[in-house]
């Protein structure tokens, strides 16, 4: 009889400001997708809704408060060692992000830039689900 793998809920952000959706660059040293320029993401908390989720990407990933506006995709996959599905949600961004020091555990981002959801065809081409997803929503197949 095959365990069944561990399931992991996860919400990415689609920040957007007058510039542009805010783009994040993660660690080189990331063993799903080093280098790659994508919607910052957090694993979902035990308990925790998508919104406040959502919330959480701004403070702890961007150090910037964020409106939410509205979740506009969900998707469900297979990976290696878990199942992940995840909401990607559109949000305003309320100031200049100013990324926080890297703690161990989580994934914390380089650098940000502000860009246009195209850009994120390379990151969905190494597998990003958001990436693909937001790309889905916007008429923007990778």
């Amino acid at each position: 009889m095959q365990t069944a793998k561990p399931l992991k809920r996860a919400v990415a952000l689609a920040a957007w400001s007058e510039e542009g959706l805010l783009l994040v660059k993660r660690p080189e040293e990331d063993p799903e997708f080093a280098g790659a320029w994508g919607l910052p993401a957090v694993s979902l908390e035990e308990g925790e809704s998508v919104e406040e989720g959502a919330m959480r990407v701004g403070e702890e990933k961007l150090g910037a408060g964020v409106e939410v506006l509205r979740p506009v995709a969900f998707g469900v996959e297979e990976r290696t060692a878990y199942t992940l599905e995840l909401w990607v949600v559109e949000a305003r961004l309320l100031a200049r992000p100013e990324l926080p020091e890297p703690k161990p555990g989580k994934t914390y981002y380089r650098a940000y830039r502000f860009g246009r959801p195209e850009e994120l065809r390379e990151a969905a081409r190494q597998g990003s689900l958001c990436s693909r997803l937001y790309l889905a929503v916007k008429g923007l197949c990778p």
